[in-house]
């Protein structure tokens, strides 16, 4: 590489290792107030929620949100249906990941067991890992074997009311290389199976536009001080999780699930 160009790369990479510090440092605010009303509202209500490993991402914040607000949330894994008739939000893994299909199978049965069991609320989170590169949905056919779901749901049992949840996305990799990539104009081999991912969310968001709709993408590609993480393709942005809010690009460390646990919270208790 020429010394002048190794020196903008150098210099472009030091920016954005500052920019990334200083928004770090401003940390993320929550109405403590608000939070902790919704979380009430939540402690007294019957949630069902089916996923995989992200889901137990949101429930380690959710976990650690209620701790900290002093609200008696139960947060319990079930297998089938829940132990009583308390309140809670009741979860259970679904299917396997890269195989859509399986999770929505399992997740019409958590709701339509013999057993009739009671909710105020239901929601079904597909993983990163069911949308990209040889899955065997694309994201017009996933939306519609969703929509099939949810239409059964809403016949059998019209007294659940559903929230539907965008699938969530991955960080640009997490190495040396990325930022020069994209400084150059150059994609990464995340970038393909994000488009599938972004797609899938706008499908999602206009099929199902004026119902409850957790924003999981929406979320996690915000940063602090309220700009998104995305690249551009073919002059359409890409929305990506942010980097900040995961240590591995997919899963979401500690702050990442603090702050997707508090929309979660806010748009939970709304839809109730």
């Amino acid at each position: 590489m020429r010394s002048w160009a190794f020196r903008f790369v150098a210099s472009a990479m030091l920016t954005l290792m500052l920019s990334s510090c200083s928004q770090s440092e401003r940390g993320d605010t929550v109405n403590a107030a608000a939070l902790k009303s919704q979380l009430q509202s939540l402690a007294e209500a019957r949630i069902l929620l089916g996923h995989q490993s992200v889901g137990r991402d949101i429930l380690a914040g959710l976990e650690s949100l209620a701790r900290e607000a002093a609200v008696p949330l139960r947060v319990l894994e079930i297998e089938g249906v829940p132990p009583d008739g308390g309140a809670g939000v009741f979860h259970s893994n679904v299917g396997k990941n890269g195989d859509p299909n399986s999770k929505c199978e399992v997740f019409a049965q958590l709701l339509n067991r013999p057993e009739r069991p009671t909710y105020d609320l239901a929601a079904m989170k597909f993983c990163y890992a069911d949308l990209r590169e040889n899955t065997p949905l694309d994201p017009q056919q996933l939306v519609d074997r969703y929509s099939k779901l949810v239409e059964q749901a809403k016949a059998l049992r019209p007294d659940i009311r559903i929230v539907h949840i965008t699938l969530p996305l991955r960080s640009d990799p997490l190495e040396w290389k990325t930022p020069i990539k994209r400084l150059l104009g150059r994609s990464t081999y995340e970038d393909s199976a994000n488009a599938f991912r972004n797609a899938y969310n706008d499908l999602l968001r206009t099929r199902f536009a004026g119902e409850p709709i957790f924003d999981l993408a929406g979320i996690q590609s915000t940063r602090a001080n309220g700009e998104r993480s995305a690249f551009s393709e073919n002059g359409k942005t890409i929305y990506t999780l942010n980097s900040e809010y995961t240590y591995d690009g997919g899963h979401l460390n500690e702050r990442g699930q603090r702050i997707v646990a508090a929309e979660f919270v806010r748009v939970f208790a709304q839809a109730l």
